[in-house]
């Protein structure tokens, strides 16, 4: 278990937990039609650190905010905690809203991001 108020950010206690539990598994994801892909901690991170440099890379700072809009899966947990790692701010959009919709959180939120998957841009 994490003692997160020793941490300075989410982002920090993502980190420890990667580093202390890398063997072990942190995703299992799958459904009745397909095998059961499992990720260890260690592969989180490994996916995960580079979409955070990036990031930073594109001049993303902490506290900003990026959205993520894509369907219910482990690129998901990976971007959210690329964003964290770069010491952001998740801003999470509904799929399912309409385009018009995602354009009016999209600008009310000031994201100066946005991680889409693919076939749901529109």
């Amino acid at each position: 278990m994490l003692d997160l108020h020793k941490y300075q950010s989410l982002g920090a206690a993502l980190r420890d937990a990667l580093e202390r539990w890398s063997n072990e598994t942190c995703l299992i994801e799958g459904d009745r039609d397909r095998e059961k892909t499992r990720l260890t901690y260690s592969d989180f991170k490994e996916l995960a650190l580079p979409l955070a440099r990036a990031l930073e890379d594109a001049d993303f700072k902490p506290d900003d905010r990026a959205a993520i809009i894509m369907t219910n899966q482990s690129k998901w947990l990976i971007s959210a905690y690329a964003i964290f790692f770069a010491g952001g701010v998740l801003v999470p959009l509904d799929y399912k809203l309409t385009a018009a919709e995602q354009l009016q959180l999209l600008a009310h939120s000031k994201a100066k991001v946005l991680i889409v998957e693919y076939h749901l841009w529109r």
